[in-house]
């Protein structure tokens, strides 16, 4: 018989048993599982976990050597502010010279082939425009062949733009007008710079308009570096060339110099521009500043939103902070000691609506947006005004409709000639200095260092940043005579390396001791800064007694899990780009920066080897040597089994297997039956299992667990002062190892 009978009690070994379902119990099941662990100890696993990794940011993201360390991080000596500047300057001054000279003897204009827009533009990449792993201005088919105004439709250089261009012929910050850009804070800086004489003109050093190159100096991170660039700039319309309504609507025209009309209407003076000009049609200052500020940092993206002090501190090199309107403690006192000496020993920019994310408009005043305070007045009646502009630049848009707005009835002939003010023209507008209070909430101020005699010493290092942060004591530095004194803590500028920030954000907070008085509640001063301004926080003093003084630094971080981590960004541009032109830039600037604090790491990862040499040099020391413990005798499995009489005992032979007899068909007929008992278990094991998951789910805690917290910052400390000997040493572990020379 092919095929086999088959019965539940039949004995017959040569076909499958039917498996009894098995039962699982709750008791089973809490023997299988680790035991719970008490709270507090799972808490404490809970932020030994959270806590574990003490890496930090990366440093570097380039391979090694690509980029030469920063020659600020080994530390500025006290030097005079001026020392500081013309080094950086005569340096730039001797490039564009010898760059010039060369393309004379060429017979050609300067092209910029580390920043070409023009190509860059006509490859259509972006990398001029865009910042790392961002699309802002798309140069795709679609929209440059669209009337969208959202992207530069052509690049041409200044003498094929103006008819007759001047460069700072006549610079004065009414002369700013903002571009499609959002930089309302750059253009208030060059707005507010621009009412002190000649202080613009200390950022271009060295020009040469024939063969069209520009050198200026801007301040980063606590020194000056030069910047290069030619006379290139985005337009607003495509070339006659490129298809577009504009031309199409003139040839329809059919006049034969459509050509000539097209280019002068579209083409020539200021309004051609893409970003920001001059409210002269052939002024060309404003937009060749930004563009070295952008090829800076980088790309015209990277510019855009920010705050007005650090556009400020950035352009002059002067100390910048950010106020809030509400914590002045006296507004008169406001009045008479700073804001009545505007242009001369401050600078003031305000906003409103930051706090309550407003886009709206208050009494004309447009939230979100930066305003210049360009003077501060009081009439012969008593009234107190204060005179500002929009730098966009649109008249008659975005100006005080209140009192003393334009046309208001409290102006009078007398108040008119009195303050040189008219109607209409610009985008100026006066209002009393009550409702300048009321109406802003945020102050942008910066000191001027007017005296030559001031000096600067700085520092940088890097900190690991905890989850919790305290006040550890970071710096010292020792004044040898009275001396007015400004403090000034700052990171790093993540403008110019956007894309690789990673996920944390720092916050800064210092206080300043007496090195005999080191009690919270008895320091000399604290940081002030506004608490939506990241970049730096610092303090002034009047005068400081000569003494040694330490600096207590705390820095708070937060962590943004949406934002890509350093390496995975690192990972994706290795991945998916052709060429790395964008992502070395990026990486260069940030690798640059970040060198700044990896001396100091080094000397940390040092000093951390040597403490751990020495307690495992001192544990080992303590211990008693150990008894050798006895080996174990190995069993030996060449030796076969003995029989009773001591003879080896014959192999038994395995049993033989042949099919050739069996049948393919299943030897089991009730196959339902098995399949109905296999699921009537699997469902009761996944609702026992399901239970003790709810009950007890330890087991997977440990998948549930947060990333590890790993934030580490690069911080420096400015101190200006007029002391001469000044000396400042930076704590790189307790006070066991002091960093620094006499400055």
């Amino acid at each position: 018989m092919n095929g086999h009978t088959s019965s539940e009690g039949s004995d017959d070994s040569g076909r499958p048993q039917v498996q009894p379902a098995v039962t699982i119990t709750r008791n089973n099941q809490r023997e299988k599982k680790k035991k719970r662990l008490p709270p507090q100890v799972f808490i404490d696993h809970i932020w030994d976990t959270f806590s574990r990794d003490p890496s930090g940011n990366p440093l570097a993201v380039l391979p090694s050597g690509c980029v030469s360390p920063s020659t600020a991080y080994r530390g500025q000596s006290n030097e005079l502010l001026s020392d500081a500047y013309e080094r950086t300057a005569d340096q730039c001054r001797r490039t564009v010279r010898k760059r010039a000279e060369r393309c004379k003897r060429d017979g050609m204009r300067y092209e910029d082939s580390e920043w070409d827009l023009d190509r860059d533009f006509k490859e259509k990449k972006g990398h001029c425009l865009n910042g790392l792993g961002s699309q802002r201005f798309k140069l795709d088919k679609d929209t440059l062949l669209s009337s969208s105004s959202s992207t530069p439709k052509s690049v041409k250089r200044v003498h094929e733009i103006f008819e007759n261009p001047t460069f700072m012929k006549n610079v004065n910050g009414g002369d700013v007008k903002q571009g499609t850009l959002d930089d309302c804070w750059l253009m208030g800086a060059l707005t507010a710079l621009g009412n002190v004489q000649d202080e613009l003109k200390r950022i271009c050093v060295a020009y040469d308009t024939e063969v069209g190159i520009y050198g200026f100096v801007f301040y980063r991170d606590g020194e000056w570096i030069q910047t290069i660039i030619d006379d290139k700039l985005y337009l607003k319309s495509p070339d006659w060339t490129s298809r577009n309504i504009q031309r199409d609507a003139l040839e329809q025209i059919g006049d034969e110099k459509s050509k000539e009309v097209y280019r002068k209407t579209y083409q020539t003076g200021s309004k051609a521009l893409f970003f920001a000009q001059c409210r002269d049609e052939n002024e060309t200052w404003v937009p060749l500043v930004e563009k070295a500020y952008a090829k800076a940092h980088g790309d015209y993206a990277s510019l855009s939103g920010g705050w007005m002090s650090e556009g400020i501190g950035d352009l002059s090199g002067n100390v910048a902070t950010g106020l809030q309107m509400s914590s002045i403690l006296n507004v008169d006192d406001f009045w008479d000691k700073e804001m009545s000496r505007v242009n001369d020993e401050f600078l003031f920019g305000a906003s409103t609506g930051y706090l309550e994310h407003g886009y709206g408009r208050r009494e004309g005043i447009s939230e979100g947006h930066n305003y210049v305070v360009m003077d501060a007045r009081k009439l012969d009646s008593g009234e107190r005004l204060v005179k500002l502009r929009d730098p966009s630049g649109k008249v008659g848009k975005d100006t005080w409709e209140g009192p003393w707005g334009d046309g208001s009835k409290e102006w009078t002939a007398q108040a008119l000639k009195e303050l040189d003010h008219t109607f209409g023209i610009d985008s100026v507008f006066w209002m009393s200095y009550g409702d300048f209070i009321k109406i802003f909430t945020h102050l942008a101020r910066m000191s001027r260092f007017r005296d030559l005699d001031w000096r600067c010493c700085q520092r940088w290092t890097a900190v690991n940043v905890p989850w919790k942060a305290e006040y550890h004591k970071k710096f010292q530095f020792r004044l040898t005579q009275n001396s007015p004194v400004c403090l000034v803590v700052s990171q790093l500028d993540r403008r110019y390396y956007v894309g690789l920030w990673g996920q944390y954000s720092f916050h800064l907070h210092f206080r300043l001791h007496k090195e005999d008085s080191l009690d919270a509640e008895d320091c000399v001063a604290s940081s002030r800064g506004h608490y939506l301004m990241h970049r730096s926080v610092s303090v002034e003093l009047p005068e400081l007694p000569a003494g040694s003084y330490v600096v207590y630094l705390k820095v708070t971080g937060e962590r943004n899990l949406k934002a890509w981590p350093v390496e995975y960004v690192v990972r994706r541009e290795c991945h998916n780009r052709v060429e790395n032109k964008k992502f070395a830039q990026v990486g260069e600037s940030h690798d640059l920066a970040h060198s700044k604090g990896r001396s100091h790491m080094d000397e940390c990862i040092k000093l951390c080897q040597k403490k751990a040499s020495e307690c495992q040099q001192a544990e080992r020391a303590s211990k008693r040597p150990k008894e050798k413990r006895q080996e174990a005798r190995p069993i030996d499995r060449t030796t076969p089994d003995l029989d009773e009489k001591g003879e080896p005992l014959p192999d038994r032979a395995r049993p033989t297997y042949n099919s050739a007899d069996e049948s393919s068909d299943s030897p089991v007929e009730n196959w339902d039956d098995i399949h109905k008992a296999n699921k009537r278990a699997s469902k009761l094991h996944g609702n026992i299992c399901s239970q003790a998951a709810a009950q007890d789910d330890y087991d997977t805690e440990e998948e549930k667990m947060p990333d590890p917290w790993s934030a580490s910052c690069v911080v420096g400390i400015r101190v200006y002062s007029k002391d001469s000997g000044l000396q400042l040493r930076t704590v790189i572990e307790g006070d066991e190892l002091w960093r620094g020379h006499r400055a």
